[in-house]
């Protein structure tokens, strides 16, 4: 080998070997989780083996020294980002001090045992949770929303809380469980209805606002999971007898994650439903679920779910403290009170739907006995036979102008919203053809080209045919 070429060599393995060190134990530095899988293993075994000693003054020291190393890793992270401008290992480290905030050790419900030391412990606990987040958010110069901070701060409050409450009260301890977990619900539903963004107060490339948006995100799913994972927890720690009531409040949230309509359909339901084996607190699952049909109904402009909205709210008022079964029975201006409701939207909104729940109401509420003799069926078919010829003349005059898409346009469009107009210049763009058959559909005194139905302006589909405008 010639002996000119071979310190270039060696210069590039060692660049080689460097850049792979610099990668894997400064970029990516894996003695961080082999610190955090270590500790976490050791607290377990400590823990374990106190059975053998004075058990509450060895819980004390184990709280102290986890929180000593909570402390240490936002050191570290403000050593990293602030002094030394190394942005990913202080992330990381910020990221473990967040798995360590809710407790993943369960030191609260160990400290809550003992009765006037474990409430002082449970309030230290939760202020000293507040200034660790606060500390995490000026480390990395975040600007955190008040719901953001807020949120966590009383998710936290929960956890420490409600061992205390489970060791030293006599309310069932069924009904503390399912309380929390109606809290942790309603915190959820509150955190995805604003849904708070992190920022900083520095100028981020892109690649750092990714990292940040990412990270937000794994805080908010880790502590979501390690509050679900204390509910679960404190069924086996003080023997907690469940039942399907206690699984409700998860299907509450499933309206809040998408806009699509089913899920809320499907999440309401289900909750009311699962709410049956808990009468005390069925007529408040009614009335959240009602709360949750409203509320998207009005954000995301779906009028049918003000039908759940009402019928749930009717379910609510119908149960308020109903005790045991069977189901009390419905009042009579509860009744009205609930079809007017559904008769209001459905002119409102055209829905039919909400006429023919109104129809089969009144059949069930009133009870008629039905036909006993010939005369009375021939009487009962003669009446469906007026019913269905004037159903069959509304469908024809309602839908008279859904019969292709090119007849309708040739039918109902003017020559000026149709392809022959100026809709037949391919010079213009898709969004001048949108802006243009906006203005026309304006100008035609807010009304729906297909069906006439009256509309507000704004809208994007008819909502009686369900027909796009553009």
């Amino acid at each position: 080998m010639n002996q000119n070429t071979q310190p270039n060599k060696i210069l590039r393995n060692y660049n080689h070997m460097n850049a792979l060190f610099h990668k894997w134990f400064v970029k990516y530095n894996p003695l961080y989780f082999l610190s955090a899988a270590c500790f976490v293993f050791g607290v377990f075994l400590v823990s374990k083996g106190m059975r053998n000693i004075n058990w509450i003054d060895g819980q004390i020291i184990l709280t102290v020294i986890i929180e000593s190393y909570q402390l240490l890793l936002l050191a570290g992270a403000f050593i990293l980002h602030r002094m030394v401008s190394q942005t990913r290992p202080a992330v990381i480290l910020a990221v473990m001090n967040i798995f360590f905030l809710f407790d993943c050790t369960f030191q609260t419900e160990h400290l809550s045992s003992v009765q006037y030391f474990g409430g002082i412990s449970t309030i230290f606990w939760i202020l000293l949770f507040s200034l660790k987040l606060k500390a995490l958010t000026w480390i990395f110069r975040l600007k955190l929303p008040v719901v953001g901070f807020l949120v966590p701060v009383f998710a936290a409050a929960g956890i420490a809380g409600t061992p205390y409450f489970l060791y030293y009260t006599q309310v069932d301890k069924s009904l503390i469980h399912l309380i929390m977990t109606w809290y942790g619900v309603l915190l959820a539903v509150f955190l995805l209805w604003f849904r708070p963004t992190t920022s900083c107060r520095n100028e981020l490339d892109e690649d750092s606002k990714t990292i940040l948006r990412r990270v937000s995100t794994a805080a908010w799913m880790i502590w979501g999971g390690f509050y679900l994972y204390h509910l679960v927890s404190w069924i086996r720690f003080f023997d907690i007898e469940i039942n399907l009531a206690n699984v409700a409040p998860i299907f509450i949230i499933l309206p809040f994650i998408t806009e699509d309509e089913g899920f809320t359909w499907a999440g309401c339901t289900l909750a009311i439903i699962s709410s049956l084996s808990n009468p005390l607190l069925f007529w408040f699952t009614a009335l959240l679920a009602g709360s949750a049909f409203c509320l998207k109904g009005w954000k995301n402009r779906q009028p049918r779910l003000y039908i759940g909205a009402i019928l749930a709210i009717h379910i609510s008022m119908l149960t308020v403290g109903w005790k045991n079964y069977p189901l009390p029975e419905p009042s009579l201006w509860l009744s009205v009170s609930t079809g007017i409701g559904l008769l209001v939207i459905g002119w409102t909104f055209r829905l039919i739907s909400a006429f023919a729940i109104v129809l089969i109401g009144t059949i069930i509420f009133w009870n008629p006995r039905g036909p006993k003799d010939i005369i009375e069926w021939g009487s009962l078919f003669i009446a469906i036979g007026f019913a269905t010829l004037v159903a069959g003349i509304i469908m024809n005059w309602k839908l008279r102008l859904t019969f292709t898409n090119t007849a309708r346009e040739q039918i109902t469009l003017p020559l000026e919203m149709s392809d022959k107009g100026p809709f037949a210049d391919k010079r213009l763009q898709a969004h001048e053809r949108r802006e243009l058959r906006r203005k026309m559909l304006t100008d035609l005194k807010n009304e729906c080209p297909y069906c006439k139905f009256n509309l507000k302006t704004g809208k994007e589909k008819c909502a009686e045919c369900g027909k796009k405008f553009y």
